[in-house]
């Protein structure tokens, strides 16, 4: 999988693609006071590299977050969204689905006549 250098959440972080909870966090503090722009005037990447650091924290430190990002990196694209329609209510996401048509074709639903009555 080709990715952006700038979505690599791991590297950003520098941590490993197996690190628990506890590292990441412990990771992102420690960089957040190197880069943060009130502590680094002098660098002025720095509100930069914390953008990318809380961007990347943020989607690190939330299991979900972190499984799809897994899963299919930065790219949206990518997401398989299986998991999210199993999980909800199969009903629901059919009337959702309904909802959508109907909006997208603009025709109401009319029922046949019952068999019969223009006989």
């Amino acid at each position: 999988m080709i990715m952006d250098k700038e979505k690599e959440y791991y590297k950003i972080l520098e941590v490993e693609e197996d690190a628990s909870e506890e590292e990441i966090k412990l990771a992102y503090r420690r960089l957040a006071k190197k880069y943060h722009p009130d502590l680094n005037k002098t660098d002025p990447k720095a509100k930069d590299k914390f953008i990318k650091l809380h961007e990347a924290y943020d989607t690190l430190s939330d299991p979900q977050k972190r499984k799809i990002y897994d899963q299919a990196g930065y790219n949206p694209r990518n997401i398989d969204l299986s998991d999210v329609i199993w999980r909800n209510n199969s009903v629901r996401f059919r009337e959702i689905l309904r909802q959508i048509y109907a909006n997208f074709y603009r025709t109401p639903y009319n029922k046949p006549p019952p068999e019969g009555m223009y006989t």
